[in-house]
């Protein structure tokens, strides 16, 4: 068994003895409950190619038609092969309900693919009609449902409520705009409690304005909403009167800098002084996990994630000093320095 058929089985939980299948790939069907845009295949395909399939297909038997399976996890992959001839795939089966199954393909989805906002909002959807289903089934599920969506999509439970929001009152295009990423979460939240009428208008004032090269005038726009004021007012207030950010707000401006800068290097001033680079940043269940370069276990871990404050420079010895051009403060004692950084010696 080669290396990376090792590795693709322990991903998959395969041991050898029986949990996986090898199947005719003219016998899967792709999942009519599958409402995930199908992106990206061509640049799949070419990875597979290269490295070989390093997950497998999770499917079920189609009662009404014992030869066919119903692909629950991996459709992509299952298109990509096919694109490049491959004539059998190796497939996890299981035997569910029809619940089940749709929860596994939302869940999968979620875990292993960078979704849209409309996604996201259609996967909040099914699955409260999943979890209600399953209480009028009688089945016992711990928490609230909104909790229990949010864990399946990887967000806080106000992070589902602001979708819910912008899902049930915002304009089409608006939503078209959120997807595009030309207005955050945090925007479209703010312009769902307009009226349609207002909204149209808000759509009309930005819906030529290059969302990069407009962000301030944007946000200056939908912050400006309720009770308009011109730049230099609002700059003079926000000094005056600097507002306490959500966590959802702090992790969405966490999330728009790691797309620039998917790797910081991380500064840690506890009793070990330290400047390290790190493979992998992420916030999971509201913490920051951090991956470290190299191979030993204990490079991974989890930090507090109380701010996300723009810093200029920081003490790190008595005369030692570093300027971050893009330096944020974490805690009390951990910062994310992104690129364009440098050393400043007194």
């Amino acid at each position: 068994m080669s290396y990376l058929k090792g590795i693709a089985d322990r991903i998959n939980g395969v041991d050898n003895k029986g949990f996986t299948q090898e199947l005719d790939i003219n016998s899967l069907v792709p999942s009519q409950r599958n409402f995930y845009g199908i992106r990206e295949i061509e640049e799949l395909a070419e990875s597979i190619k290269e490295n070989g399939l390093m997950h497998n297909l999770v499917v079920r038997k189609i009662s009404n038609s014992p030869t066919k399976y119903e692909i629950l996890s991996g459709e992509r992959r299952y298109r990509a092969a096919k694109s490049l001839g491959y004539e059998k795939l190796p497939c996890q089966v299981k035997e569910i309900s029809d619940l089940d199954a749709e929860l596994i393909l939302i869940q999968a989805n979620a875990e292993q693919r960078e979704l849209t906002p409309t996604e996201k909002m259609e996967g909040i959807k099914r699955l409260e009609a999943i979890y209600k289903q399953k209480r009028n089934n009688g089945e016992k599920l711990r928490g609230k449902t909104r909790d229990l969506i949010g864990k399946d999509l990887g967000l806080s439970g106000v992070q589902v409520g602001r979708y819910k929001k912008v899902d049930k009152d915002l304009i089409p295009d608006l939503k078209e705009k959120l997807d595009k990423e030309e207005i955050t979460l945090t925007q479209a939240h703010t312009l769902s409690s307009l009226t349609k009428d207002e909204q149209e208008i808000i759509h009309e004032e930005i819906k030529d304005l290059n969302a990069k090269e407009s962000k301030e005038e944007i946000e200056t726009l939908v912050e400006g909403i309720k009770q308009p004021v011109n730049k230099k007012d609002k700059k003079f207030l926000e000094e005056m009167y600097p507002k306490s950010r959500s966590k959802e707000v702090i992790f969405e401006e966490f999330e728009n800098m790691i797309k620039y800068d998917p790797i910081p290097k991380l500064i840690i001033l506890s009793a070990a002084k330290a400047v390290l680079n790190t493979q992998k940043v992420r916030i999971v269940n509201g913490t920051l996990s951090v991956e470290l370069t190299g191979e030993d276990p204990i490079n991974s871990f989890r930090i507090e994630f109380k701010t996300f404050d723009k810093v200029q420079e920081i003490l790190i010895e008595e005369n030692r000093r570093v300027a971050l051009e893009h330096g944020y403060k974490i805690n009390e004692c951990t910062y994310l320095w992104f690129k364009n950084g440098g050393i400043l010696n007194e």
